[in-house]
């Protein structure tokens, strides 16, 4: 695929933190940038906007069912006590 080139503005301490992250990694800031592109783009569409926009609206109506079943979690705990959530 051909490339392009963009140009972003970032702050100083963020292009630092860069330098030495790709310095570590052995490869250049463009790649680097490349990289963390690809991966953002990838894990935002393993998700569908539609889920997404449903786990974050309240359910009201859900709040019995999910407070029987954090009870039912932590009486059948193996281990030490739940945390409260």
């Amino acid at each position: 695929m051909p490339r392009s080139t963009t140009s972003i503005r970032l702050p100083g301490d963020l292009i630092e933190a860069l330098d030495e992250r790709a310095a570590a990694l052995g490869v250049t800031r463009s790649q680097l940038i490349i990289e963390a592109v690809e991966q953002a783009l990838e894990e935002r569409s393993a998700w569908s906007p539609g889920f997404l926009k449903a786990i974050g609206t309240p359910r009201p109506e859900l709040a019995e069912a999910v407070d029987e079943m954090v009870e039912a979690i932590r009486e059948h705990r193996s281990r030490s006590e739940a945390r409260e959530l």
